[in-house]
């Protein structure tokens, strides 16, 4: 049984289904018609941080956040998949 993971878009009041046709965060986003900035696509520039309010990622990479990012909870939505239900403060 595949597990459905939630992703819920708080600020924008937007809640959608992961599909795995989705490459990271930031393409689903971007399909709910979520403006989010971003530049590189690969996790250097930081542009498109986000806080997690709640759940789990995978980040193929942390390269665009520094300690204080890490410590409050942000992630780059350009190289995250949800590996849990998601809350996002976007």
């Amino acid at each position: 049984m595949v597990m459905e993971i939630q992703v819920e878009f708080k600020k924008s009041e937007k809640i959608a289904l992961w599909c795995d046709s989705h490459d990271n965060l930031l393409e689903m986003a971007e399909e709910n018609g979520i403006k989010i900035t971003s530049e590189c696509a690969a996790g250097i520039c930081g542009s498109c941080k986000v806080k997690l309010l709640d759940g789990e990622v995978e980040m193929e990479t942390q390269e665009g956040l520094d300690d204080e990012d890490l410590k409050e909870n942000m992630i780059l939505l350009c190289v995250s998949v949800p590996l849990s239900n998601l809350v996002l403060d976007v």
